[in-house]
């Protein structure tokens, strides 16, 4: 069974409206999102034992370029873990647009597996780019929901977009929107247990 409710999250500063908060809730997840840039403040789902932890945090930057990932630290095609990548290969971490295959349909985006809880994220999209974070500059200083404390790669964020730049760049995926047509973009996030 699916709910979803609505209620008063807070007001913005100057009069600048009213900011809603819309939960949505089913047998396999809870999510709540704020009316201010639709954006997602918790997002609940269950690990193997069945029960539920909020595993929403992150921040955005876009910047980068087109390059080939084969053989390079940047290609993760195939599964790794990814604290133990980031020491093999001396990163300080990631913030950059991985470029998908492109098409304006659904397609596979990424998939990550949490080996200790049974976790797994399927992403899928119709936008041409992922920016994927890894949390680079959590410090510990953060205190998040419940006290939690963030150090340095504590989370991470995959975030579909088109590629950074793209207004200016005639090769990249087009980016504008003209007088009369439609912004259409989904993203999908299928969470399972393993």
């Amino acid at each position: 069974m699916a709910s979803v409710t609505r209620a008063v999250f807070g007001e913005l500063p100057s009069g600048g409206g009213t900011v809603e908060k819309f939960q949505l809730q089913s047998d396999l997840l809870r999510v709540d999102i704020i009316s201010w840039g639709c954006t997602i403040t918790a997002l609940e789902v269950k690990d193997r034992q069945g029960r539920a932890s909020d595993v929403v945090l992150g921040f955005a930057e876009l910047e980068g370029e087109v390059a080939p990932v084969q053989g390079t630290a940047f290609d993760l095609r195939k599964p790794v873990e990814l604290g133990k990548h980031l020491q093999d290969f001396h990163l300080n971490g990631f913030d950059h647009n991985f470029c998908l295959k492109g098409s304006k349909e659904k397609h596979f985006c990424a998939r990550v597996h949490h080996a200790a809880s049974g976790r797994v994220l399927e992403v899928y999209t119709t936008q041409p780019g992922v920016q994927f974070y890894t949390g680079n500059f959590l410090d510990g200083t953060l205190k998040g929901k419940n006290g939690a404390v963030y150090p340095k790669h504590s989370g991470f964020c995959l975030e579909t977009q088109n590629w950074p730049d793209a207004v200016n760049q005639p090769r990249f995926p087009p980016v504008l929107l003209r007088p009369g047509e439609e912004y259409d973009h989904t993203t999908w996030f299928k969470f399972s247990v393993a």
